[in-house]
C-alpha cells in the first residue's frame, strides 16, 4: 500500500513538472507570457525593412521599443568586440555620444488595426539609437516608448543603413512592458482608443 502510495506521489510531481515545462516552451500568444512581449530575429547588414509583424496588447501600459545585440555570456572577446563597435552609452558636453560606434539608423512605425482591415499609425520613430542599456548576453539600444491599449497592432522596422559590421552578431527587436515600473491609466492623457472616430 505504501508503495502504490508513494508511486502515486512520484508520477503526480512528474506530471506537474512536464506540464508546467510544457507551459513555458509551448509558442503560447507572444503577451501571455508577461513582461517579454515580442522577441523577432532580425537582419541588419541588409538596408530596408527587418521586421514587419502584428501583436495583440492585452494591457494598457507603456511599451517600450529596442535592439538588442547578442553574445555568449562567458565570452568575453566577443563582448568586448561587440561593445566597440557598438560604441558607449556615455555622452559628451554638446549632448552627443562620446563613442557612437556603428551608425544604425531605423524606422519605426506602430499601427493600430482596425475594424474593417484599417491601420490607424499610433507611433513613428526616426532615430540612430545609442548603446542604452546591456545585460547577461546581450547590449541594447533603445528606440522609443509609447502607451498602448488593448487591441491588435502591427510594427514596422525599417533599416536605413546596410551594417555589415553586424553579419556575425545574433541581433533582435524587443517590444516589452518594463517590469518595475509603475503604471495607472488613469493619470495619463492618452487614454483613448486609437480606432474610435
Amino acid at each position: 500500500m505504501l508503495d502504490l502510495i508513494s508511486l502515486r506521489t512520484i508520477l503526480i510531481c512528474f506530471l506537474s513538472v512536464y506540464l508546467a515545462s510544457l507551459g513555458k516552451s509551448s509558442h503560447a500568444h507572444i503577451f501571455d507570457q508577461g513582461p517579454q512581449p515580442s522577441t523577432i530575429e532580425i537582419d541588419l547588414t541588409r538596408a530596408g525593412p527587418v521586421a514587419d509583424f502584428r501583436f495583440k496588447v492585452k494591457k494598457h501600459f507603456s511599451h517600450w521599443f529596442s535592439m538588442r545585440f547578442w553574445f555568449a555570456e562567458s565570452d568575453q572577446a566577443e563582448r568586448a568586440r561587440i561593445q566597440k563597435l557598438l560604441g558607449s552609452h556615455a555622452i559628451d558636453k554638446n549632448g552627443k555620444p562620446a563613442e557612437p560606434g556603428i551608425s544604425t539608423p531605423v524606422d519605426l512605425q506602430i499601427f493600430a488595426e482596425c475594424a474593417g482591415g484599417k491601420e490607424v499609425e499610433v507611433y513613428s520613430q526616426h532615430i540612430d539609437p545609442i548603446l542604452a542599456s546591456w545585460g547577461a548576453g546581450y547590449f541594447g539600444k533603445n528606440i522609443g516608448h509609447h502607451i498602448l491599449t488593448p487591441g491588435i497592432y502591427r510594427a514596422r522596422l525599417v533599416n536605413k543603413r546596410a551594417a555589415h559590421e553586424l553579419s556575425s552578431i545574433r541581433t533582435t527587436f524587443e517590444i516589452a512592458m518594463p517590469a518595475n515600473v509603475v503604471f495607472t491609466p488613469g493619470n495619463t492623457t492618452s487614454r483613448g482608443e486609437p480606432c474610435r472616430p
